[in-house]
């Protein structure tokens, strides 16, 4: 079958990396980091989380970057809260928005509702005019459990678009080859999925990028009072801002590793050569 990279068009030895903003349309100031790294930094891609507050702003800022649909069925912070665009009683929480962690989303959520909540999203972006070209799952909480799995992998399979997995490494934990199963539908995904929190972190993983297909998956933010106050680690989405908008030493690292960027756009690209 060929590995990801040779099915993109490379030497099976390439170093690809996406570099996705995962968290717009979560807050004003992860719109405009997002935007930022995406358009004056390193960034190749974003994901969309269509329920936040501030989602349609990230709509109207679009310029056709490379975005996809985080699909969220979570709204972690203790203050700053959200929830489902459809009716979807099992779906919510005592707050009366989403649950905070994808345990409690777990124990309550009706698997018919969370499939019609997240195919609203998906329909919301395109009516927004995103050029959707792949679908992530928002705390890993559509990937780790089976039934919730046959959603994103139905929803993928749908749209026809790729998929943001964890490694192959997690099958074991999680107790079913998800991998697999993507793979028998025909639905890529990158090899491997990386989620530095820190901005150090960050920048040793650009500097270990192995052959394949990496994602780091980041949360670029400017400081803001609202951002401050939303979400204690606040500082550490500013830290990686700064860092992935540096257009000198950042871009340098990575022509001395021999890593080349890409966007999801390249493996919608490659899945619906691979359906024709």
């Amino acid at each position: 079958m060929g590995t990801l990279v040779e099915h993109l068009g490379y030497p099976p030895e390439t170093r690809l990396l996406i570099i996705t903003c995962e968290n717009l349309g979560c807050a004003h100031a992860t719109n405009v980091g997002s935007y930022d790294v995406l358009r004056a930094g390193i960034g190749t891609s974003a994901s969309l989380m269509v329920p936040c507050p501030w989602a349609r702003e990230a709509a109207a800022a679009y310029r056709g970057e490379d975005v996809g649909v985080n699909l969220t069925l979570n709204a972690p912070f203790d203050k700053y809260r959200w929830g489902p665009i459809t009716l979807a009683p099992s779906l919510l929480d005592g707050d009366g928005g989403f649950p905070r962690t994808a345990n409690d989303l777990w124990d309550h959520a009706d698997t018919e509702e969370v499939r019609r909540e997240c195919r609203a999203q998906i329909e919301r972006a395109i009516l927004w005019g995103f050029d959707v070209n792949h679908l992530g799952s928002h705390l890993d909480a559509l990937n780790a459990r089976p039934e919730f799995f046959d959603v994103y992998l139905e929803l993928a399979t749908e749209f026809n678009l790729p998929l943001r997995l964890q490694s192959g490494d997690n099958e074991s934990t999680y107790g079913f080859p998800f991998r697999r199963r993507a793979e028998e539908h025909g639905v890529l995904s990158p090899d491997r999925v990386l989620r530095p929190r820190t901005a150090d972190a960050l920048e040793q993983a650009l500097a270990e990028i192995g052959p394949g297909v990496t994602e780091l998956v980041v949360n670029p933010g400017i400081e803001t009072p609202e951002l401050r106050a939303a979400h204690t680690g606040w500082n550490d989405w500013v830290s990686q801002h700064e860092l992935l908008v540096d257009t000198v030493s950042i871009p340098k690292l990575l022509e001395r590793t021999g890593v080349t960027r890409i966007g999801y756009s390249s493996l919608r690209a490659a899945q619906t050569a691979r359906g024709l």
